[in-house]
């Protein structure tokens, strides 16, 4: 196999065309976020009671059961957001409304949402918000087309 790597030193040269093309224009990128979607929605955070969506009895998760928008202090302030209150999260693909969970790991401008949730469940309904209802084909990644999950401009209103 070593007798495909050609330079002296037994190193590989990784050099895409394409992506370092995308590389350089990350020092000038616009931000994706705006006045009506001023936020940015990681749509499918994993969390330690997550797990895709495997069909099962939703009180298997001990914490966080309605599987809560995390929002930081300062934008739960100033949106007027209450930890255990209900938030609509609009994007371009869609609205939910989930429970709010004040969490000082957020950074302002950053909401989350977890994986795995908003599939309906014969003894419960549905628990969550899919994470696929807010994202858009629009927005994905330029080589593999797969939608953007963590990164989604959104806006977050109280309810």
């Amino acid at each position: 196999m070593w007798t495909y790597v050609k330079r002296p030193d037994r190193r590989f040269t990784v050099d895409i065309p394409e992506l370092t093309e995308q590389l350089r224009g990350l020092r000038t990128a616009e931000p994706f976020t705006d006045g009506e979607y001023p936020l940015v929605l990681s749509a499918g955070e994993r969390r330690a009671f997550t797990a895709n969506t495997i069909y099962r009895d939703p009180t298997w998760r001990r914490r966080d059961p309605a599987g809560a928008l995390r929002v930081s202090p300062y934008d739960a302030q100033r949106l007027g957001l209450h930890d255990g209150g209900l938030a609509r999260v609009t994007t371009a693909a869609g609205t939910a409304q989930a429970v709010v969970e004040i969490s000082d790991m957020m950074q302002p401008g950053h909401v989350s949402l977890p994986n795995g949730l908003g599939v309906d469940h014969p003894d419960h309904g549905r628990v969550g918000v899919a994470p696929n209802e807010l994202t858009s084909v629009e927005l994905r990644d330029a080589f593999a087309g797969t939608p953007w999950h963590k990164h989604v401009p959104a806006r977050v209103e109280a309810v």
